[in-house]
């Protein structure tokens, strides 16, 4: 307990700190902030509104073929259910890993095991860090015109290429380590690194790239809305690199964190300070806070029972202990 709140301080703590350097050391004009909320056209912001709900579908029926593969049946009102509510959970934890408690919706709807259900939210989330790895290290080679002055298009499909050698080799060297004497969570990561890029996970990164197409639509019809006109390309470089900085938990939900990237990648494009700040407050709120909402009532209507968290963290901790002994009575021996 003492713990979490003195790392709820510290996230408080570097809020308050990257806000002030933003306001200290960035030079910005107040009077632009209200020229450019003046001259924004209200009727592309509220398009954007509908990407947070387009985007989730996508990725719940994403996640409904993972379940499916481990033998689970989910309708597609119930798994959207579970998607949003935990999405708006994901939003205050670090790393998102509120998100998590869609493990709870399947063990309670569908009575699947421990390992299989959290086998499907690993699988969910390595789609979406893939992407955001891949456009987030592509913008980086080209903002900084690693190779030259290339579209960025031939930057992605360079760095894609790599990803997928790196891809490989991982693969090689997990079987490698892993062998099949190892307990279930290692072989389950060997097994789910390897089954990621077999014929059957097409459909699963189709809906991905579906996904992350709407999301970057939705934050273009922001950038319009502000009298900007980004590449759908572009835009996936800044919001990823920005979705990257978000995940360090130094911040709270991702505050200062998310301004001071934007400040930085929108300055490659000779986009001012101020300009960042409100498309950065503008994305917040269509994504994070209309979503954040959206999802709340969700999780209202119809929340996780605590006691299968509990049920489950004592076999967790049950099955910890049992390998710290089994590596005791290894050692003595």
């Amino acid at each position: 307990m003492k713990r979490r709140y003195l790392s709820t301080l510290a996230k408080i703590a570097g809020t308050a700190l990257i806000t002030w350097l933003l306001i200290s050391r960035i030079p910005w004009d107040l009077d632009t902030f209200y020229v450019i909320l003046q001259e924004m056209r209200i009727r592309w912001f509220l398009f954007s509104l509908s990407g947070v709900l387009i985007v989730l579908g996508l990725k719940s029926i994403r996640w409904s073929l993972l379940l499916r593969q481990e033998g689970c049946q989910y309708s597609f009102f119930t798994r959207f259910h579970a998607y949003l509510a935990s999405y708006t959970i994901g939003l205050i934890t670090p790393g998102r890993l509120g998100e998590i408690s869609r493990l709870y919706y399947v063990r309670e709807d569908t009575g699947v095991s421990f390992i299989r259900s959290f086998k499907t939210i690993v699988g969910d989330r390595i789609f979406d860090f893939a992407i955001l790895i891949w456009f987030g290290a592509t913008g980086l080679l080209y903002f900084y015109q690693v190779a030259g002055e290339l579209h960025g298009s031939v930057y992605l499909l360079a760095t894609g290429l790599l990803m997928f050698t790196a891809w490989l080799a991982g693969k090689w060297l997990l079987r490698l380590m892993v062998g099949d004497g190892a307990s279930s969570l290692p072989l389950m990561v060997r097994d789910l690194w390897g089954s990621l890029i077999q014929r059957s996970m097409l459909m699963p990164w189709l809906l991905t790239l579906l996904a992350y197409y709407f999301f970057y639509l939705s934050n273009q019809w922001i950038f319009n809305a502000l009298g900007l006109h980004l590449s759908i390309v572009d835009i996936g470089f800044i919001l990823s690199l920005m979705s990257l900085a978000t995940l360090l938990p130094v911040s709270v939900a991702g505050f200062g964190t998310r301004e001071a990237s934007l400040v930085f990648v929108l300055g490659f494009y000779g986009i001012n300070p101020e300009t960042a700040i409100i498309f950065s407050l503008l994305q917040f709120t269509a994504f994070f806070l209309w979503g954040g909402i959206a999802g709340l009532i969700f999780w209202l209507l119809k929340p996780v029972k605590l006691g299968l968290v509990k049920e489950d963290s004592g076999k967790l901790l049950e099955y910890i202990r049992h390998r710290r002994k089994d590596r005791a009575s290894d050692l003595e021996g």
